[in-house]
């Protein structure tokens, strides 16, 4: 396998796994440093959140939060 064909087969991974998060009901907009996405339904506002990754115990409301 090629180097651009391992770049192709990656960005497509990356569009699948955003398409599927928004036929999920995400917004999946990523964070900035990559290891977290937006879990709010889609929206018009700049306030993205999520609710799973950055918790710091199971009785948090919500986890990393950031503006676009």
């Amino acid at each position: 396998m090629t180097k651009k064909s391992s770049m192709d087969l990656a960005a497509r991974a990356a569009e699948a796994a955003g398409s599927a998060r928004r036929a999920a009901g995400y917004c999946g907009l990523w964070h900035p440093n990559g290891k977290a996405f937006c879990t709010r339904p889609p929206h018009e506002d700049q306030q993205h959140v999520d609710y799973y990754t950055g918790r710091t115990s199971i009785t948090d409301a919500s986890g990393i939060e950031w503006r676009e």
